[in-house]
């Protein structure tokens, strides 16, 4: 009898022993699950984007609540390299269901194609590595720096769009930046590439829309805020020369186990 307590004891501290040690191996990184944005200017207007990750610490799932309560949800799915090949876009007030598929070549996004029920559009996209810009017909063109953050996108002969950065920590700094979410955001106009700091691994100062015929300028300037451990809490965006912001991201975080 004694000799079965024993072993029983030994088998029971050898399974704890067991359990501990796979807890101990499992890692955790601290990810922006949530990001609110504020419009200080309209009474009661703001969202909230829900962001969920698989095991690759890739953005599985965003969920943009209104404050009317609707919701859009954007799923992400992703190659073996960890570059996106399908966004599906899902708005559940209205039924509306849209899909982006993205195929590539040697590496480099070539194609994006809109699935629709009604039938597909492809459109094929030319990548410059010399210059690390991507092309859709004239004169759509998208220039990423060395780290595939967006600088700049032309989407008229006359009209463009420059991100400015500055170094340091930066919203998104747990996946490699995605070129296709800033041309699906860009050209088909709803994603949440934009709202979720360009998805950019570099911290943004400033964007800036120019017509060069009319000499229109629209400037918005970011003055960020950081935590104790150098991470993006705070977001105020200011219009042209405005002193008050006209919006106001907040980030929350949250330890995730992968």
């Amino acid at each position: 009898m004694k000799n079965y307590i024993l072993k029983s004891s030994l088998l029971f501290i050898s399974i704890l022993m067991m359990s501990c040690s796979k807890d101990d191996d499992k890692k955790t990184m601290l990810l922006p699950t949530q990001v609110e944005i504020e419009f200080p200017t309209a009474t009661a207007s703001y969202q909230t984007l829900d962001i969920t990750y698989n095991n690759q610490l890739l953005i599985e799932t965003v969920t943009r609540t209104f404050s009317n309560n609707s919701q859009i949800i954007y799923t992400c799915n992703y190659n073996s390299q960890n570059q996106l090949t399908n966004l599906r876009i899902e708005e559940p007030s209205t039924g509306d269901d849209r899909n982006y598929q993205a195929e590539y070549t040697n590496g480099f996004l070539s194609k994006i194609i809109a699935v629709s029920t009604s039938g597909n559009t492809e459109y094929n996209i030319d990548y410059n590595s010399v210059t690390n810009t991507y092309k859709y017909n004239f004169p759509y063109t998208w220039k990423f720096d060395s780290g595939n953050n967006l600088e700049y996108y032309y989407f008229s002969s006359t009209t463009a769009f420059e991100v400015t950065y500055e170094d340091g920590k930066a919203f998104n700094y747990f996946m490699n930046s995605q070129p296709v979410l800033a041309i699906m955001d860009s050209y088909f106009a709803e994603n949440f590439y934009q709202d979720l700091f360009f998805l950019s691994q570099k911290p943004i100062t400033m964007t800036r829309y120019e017509d060069l015929i009319s000499s229109d300028i629209i400037e918005h300037h970011y003055n960020n805020s950081y935590d104790a451990n150098n991470n993006l809490i705070t977001s105020e965006i200011r219009y042209n020369t405005d002193v008050n912001p006209s919006m106001i991201k907040n980030v929350t975080y949250q330890e995730i186990s992968y």
